[in-house]
């Protein structure tokens, strides 16, 4: 199904290099890594187009696994030539809903998009669940995982996946009753959290043995998930940076400390918690997109520099004077800059202009 990764990716180990450094540097306190990656409508159209209404999840699997990864193909075909800092790489596309589902509950589809409804209607429901992995959708989604791992192995393409951190699983499975007891039953709070710290490091180990087994002999299938956790925290953004500390670090911490180094997302309207999280021990990336009505990461590099130190930044801008006008700034760090464009072309051209401002600088640099 897929012809080999460095088709999609010429210049794939120029890549490869980059980002290792990237993360390497960023993990000991070093910044001068600014890299590009242009987002034309061909990288969105798979999550845009895919109809997640078309299948019945328990006996569609093999239709769901080829018709996605079939999308993907197309996908990196079209942008093969684009030489930005983009990996490609499958992730399943199930909506929002598989993130806490694999606990307990359903989930809801609807063409683009699907949800989870809450199960816990008092706080320690959760000690009546179903050991973890017995569930339905447990089960349905190694399937789906497995699935699309197979279809990966025949191009070596790396596998990828994020999960909820400990906070948002709770969140999750609680629903808006969460924000209450934080005051109400602080510590029942701590036991729900906890046991979501245990089950995201288990769902997560069992993806990555998954993911081994079928791609462990590949070169860069791993490359995603060794060593390395992806979560997303967007309910802390409702809440305070003492509430965090609380709350929500010591847990995330927790599973960032099994797997290794921790590769985080949050969003602008979560700004003041920039400095707790990317002083945990192990993150060396943050997914900082900018929300509606918010002030944009990309117009106040200088504050954001003092928040996150090193922690590579994948941000985005609008035009290409963001990155121009910043570009002293932004070499004191690390940063991953993303820039909407209208066409393949358009971004091959932005990828040039790219090169200019920031390469001849460093071959300059290395020349020395």
């Amino acid at each position: 199904m897929f012809k080999p990764l460095n088709h999609y990716k010429p210049n794939l180990e120029k890549t490869m290099d980059q980002m290792n450094k990237t993360y390497e540097d960023a993990l000991h306190n070093k910044g001068g890594n600014v890299t590009f990656r242009a987002l034309p409508p061909v990288d969105v159209q798979v999550f845009e187009d895919f109809d997640l209404t078309n299948y019945n999840y328990e006996n569609d699997i093999e239709q769901y696994a080829d018709d996605l990864c079939r999308m993907y193909e197309r996908s990196f075909e079209a942008r093969k030539d684009v030489d930005d800092n983009m990996i490609p790489c499958i992730t399943p596309v199930l909506g929002i809903g598989d993130f806490s589902a694999f606990v307990a509950g359903e989930i809801e589809f609807r063409k683009d998009t699907s949800w989870s409804k809450p199960v816990l209607h008092n706080l320690d429901d959760w000690k009546e669940f179903p050991k973890l992995g017995t569930s339905k959708w447990y089960k349905r989604l190694m399937k789906i995982t497995e699935a699309l791992l197979k279809r990966a192995k025949t191009g070596g393409i790396p596998f990828n996946r994020g999960y909820f951190s400990p906070l948002d699983l709770a969140a999750a499975l609680r629903g808006d009753a969460i924000y209450t007891d934080f005051f109400d039953n602080p510590e029942g709070l701590k036991e729900l959290l906890d046991y979501c710290t245990k089950a995201t490091i288990q769902y997560a180990e069992d993806v990555l043995k998954l993911t081994e087994k079928h791609l462990g002999e590949t070169r860069y299938g791993m490359w995603f998930l060794h060593g390395n956790i992806n979560m997303g925290e967007d309910i802390a953004c409702n809440i305070s940076q003492e509430m965090y500390e609380e709350f929500c670090a010591p847990y995330t911490q927790k599973v960032i400390n099994h797997f290794g180094r921790g590769h985080m997302h949050t969003h602008s309207s979560g700004m003041h918690l920039l400095k707790p999280i990317c002083s945990m021990d192990g993150v060396v990336s943050l997914w900082l997109p900018t929300d509606p009505n918010t002030k944009r990461p990309i117009d106040d590099v200088e504050d954001l520099l003092k928040k996150v130190g090193a922690v590579n930044q994948a941000i985005d801008c609008e035009s290409f004077s963001d990155i121009k006008d910043n570009k002293e700034l932004l070499k004191r760090g690390n940063f991953s800059i993303t820039l909407p464009v209208d066409s393949v072309e358009e971004a091959n051209r932005y990828v040039e202009t790219f090169k200019r401002l920031f390469d001849e600088e460093r071959k300059a640099a290395k020349d020395k």
